[in-house]
């Protein structure tokens, strides 16, 4: 059998000099010039002519040479080695790097980091992991070394590859169908065999390798394989669609209250560089699992994910580009590995700009229908494996920005006649899409806004919604309008009651019901909130009374969060995602109580 050894190393850093681990090594066979294992790292190098190291002389890395930007933290250093062991003699391949100063073992102060391996077995190959801690990170280039004394320890080495992990969302990828590791959509049997083969290295590659890393911890081994043998043969990996059979009425009870990641991937930078940049462009600090255990901490049981898409995608073909789709992938495993529902949708990309748009009139509506059904095609490509826990929202909020009639309708204006027939047909069109894509998207539930999402007697009239029995309307609402949304130059106020102020959000409920419940077509209120305006109390008293009637109604209701915390119109913040602290902890009780029921 062939073997492809892994070793891995804490990260106890020691003054001047190194944690000497104790671990035996097993023996592998000279394999290729690289090891699979370096190329699943986000960056890495794979040197023509390996380097030569020789005992006590340090040779320096720059990991900038791989590609690791200045501003990503390094969590793991790899080191793909090559050592002529057969004298018998132990190695000890070890990395050293300057860092902040801190306080070690003996009470010292120090700069210096390091760790390394004792390999006490004759070896020929392996590919050494050292963990680098975020209180000791790697804040310049690093050194790579043969350590020990002469005649004590091998005395040369090769340095074949090095490989940085940075936690970046960019190592094996993102999972899309359990199993399916050959990436032919059938987990059977023919899966475990090109993993099995991946594993004795009798294959390189795998087409789909992120199928089968069911611990999410970034490599395969026979843990994987074991989930993998054990999916097949009980059932749970074979199903062919995982989607219920419930009602879109009966699904949409199941979601108690949501919370939107706001201002996040639906950030729209002055120009594109890299998922991290444009996610946090306007203010809020890139998403973490943290953020969402945290949101799930809260209370929400649902959460939506905005994303803008056309800035992030090639101009002529509308194909997505892969690090934007990978790192919404990312995001959305976030919520859905908290056993959360996710809402995704195409957001602000309904602005006139130098990339692809969408507008809905006639005059530009080929190219809004492409742009619409190219995005869903590709989303639900990727997604077309997950279950019902996952939904898709078309459009956020489709409008004519800049018109007079950007966000009311004026029933009597052939322009609003034009634009809410056209936000009809992308509806139907993207749906259409997502239903051809087949896998669970076939009965995937799907929301669909009216024209600019709204909620007004006019918007509604003009609503056709497809033939489909499980579609749910989307509607936004900021309710009151001048207690809510308005700033102080528009007649906002901080003041409200049920008495003054009640029957705003009472009969939003009523027209909801007219225009869609009674039909059978259930609704998500899935924008909602109430601006600072320092009286937490009174948006607490307005928060309970909003969700609640809502309740009453089936409606579940998705609050707007944009991580801002001022004074004032749009300053909607709730979860601090700086420091994972409520901000108002009374507002979030009062939401919660409105939803006691729900769920």
């Amino acid at each position: 059998m062939k073997h492809n050894n892994l070793f891995r190393l804490g990260g106890t850093a020691l003054a001047a000099g190194f944690l000497l681990s104790q671990l035996a090594a097993f023996p592998v066979r000279a394999a290729e010039q690289t090891t699979k294992d370096i190329a699943i790292c986000d960056y890495s190098t794979v040197f023509d002519t390996p380097i030569t190291i020789e005992q006590g002389t340090p040779v320096p890395i720059a990991p900038g040479e791989s590609g690791v930007p200045a501003d990503k933290p390094i969590k793991e250093v790899w080191l793909d080695v090559s050592m002529d062991a057969s004298s018998g003699l132990p190695a000890m391949p070890a990395i050293g790097y300057v860092t902040d100063a801190y306080i070690n073992a003996d009470g010292e102060s120090t700069t210096w980091a390091g760790d390394g391996l004792w390999m006490n077995t004759a070896i020929s190959r392996a590919t050494i992991l050292i963990e680098i801690p975020e209180d000791k990170p790697l804040n310049s280039d690093l050194e790579v070394q043969l350590w020990g004394e002469a005649g004590e320890t091998v005395s040369v080495m090769q340095l074949n590859a090095v490989g940085f992990m940075t936690g970046s969302g960019g190592t094996i990828g993102m999972m899309t169908r359990k199993g399916d590791v050959n990436g032919d959509k059938v987990v059977d049997n023919a899966d475990v065999n090109a993993l099995v083969n991946y594993l004795t290295s009798e294959s390189a590659t795998l087409e789909a390798a992120a199928n089968g890393d069911f611990d999410h911890n970034n490599r395969l081994n026979a843990s994987d394989l074991t989930v993998l043998k054990r999916g097949i043969l009980d059932g749970t990996l074979t199903k062919t669609n995982h989607a219920s059979d419930e009602t879109a009425m009966e699904f949409v009870s199941h979601i108690k209250i949501g919370w939107n990641l706001g201002n996040t991937l639906d950030s729209v930078p002055s120009a594109y560089s890299s998922p991290s940049s444009a996610e946090s462009s306007w203010g809020c600090p890139v998403t973490t699992r943290q953020m969402i255990d945290a949101v799930k901490q809260a209370g929400f049981n649902c959460v939506r994910v905005p994303v803008s898409w056309g800035q992030k995608m090639d101009k002529s073909s509308y194909k997505i580009n892969d690090d934007w789709m990978n790192r919404v992938q990312e995001v959305v495993n976030y919520v859905i590995e908290n056993d959360m529902y996710c809402i995704v949708n195409i957001h602000h990309d309904n602005t006139p700009a130098d990339y692809p748009y969408f507008y809905p009139d006639s005059a530009h509506y080929a190219q809004s229908e492409k742009f619409v059904t190219s995005i869903w095609s590709q989303v639900s490509e990727r997604f077309e494996a997950y279950d019902n826990h996952l939904i898709f929202e078309t459009m956020n909020e489709p409008r004519l920005i800049g018109h007079n009639n950007e966000w009311w309708i004026d029933p009597n204006s052939n322009d609003c006649k034009d634009a809410m027939n056209c936000v009809n047909k992308l509806n139907a069109a993207a749906l259409d899409t997502i239903r051809k894509s087949g896998g669970n998207n076939e009965k995937r539930f799907v929301l669909m806004p009216s024209y600019a999402a709204n909620c007004d007697e006019a918007t509604l009239a003009g609503v056709v919604m497809p033939d489909d029995d499980r579609i749910i309307a989307e509607a936004h609402a900021y309710t009151p309008y001048n207690f809510a949304l308005a700033s102080d130059s528009d007649g906002g106020t901080a003041n409200w009651s049920e008495a003054n102020g009640g029957a705003d959000i009472v009969n939003l409920m009523k027209r909801l019901q007219k225009a869609y419940l009674s039909k059978g077509i259930p609704v998500i209120l899935d924008e909602f909130g109430a601006s600072n305006r320092n009286n937490e109390d009174t948006r607490a008293a307005w928060a309970k009374f909003y969700v609640s009637q809502a309740d009453s109604y089936g409606i579940p209701c998705v609050l707007w969060d944009n991580n801002q915390f001022g004074v004032g119109s749009e300053n909607l913040g709730l979860l601090n995602r700086n420091n994972l602290t409520i901000a108002y902890p009374k507002l979030l009780a009062a939401l919660m109580e409105g939803a006691k029921n729900r769920g």
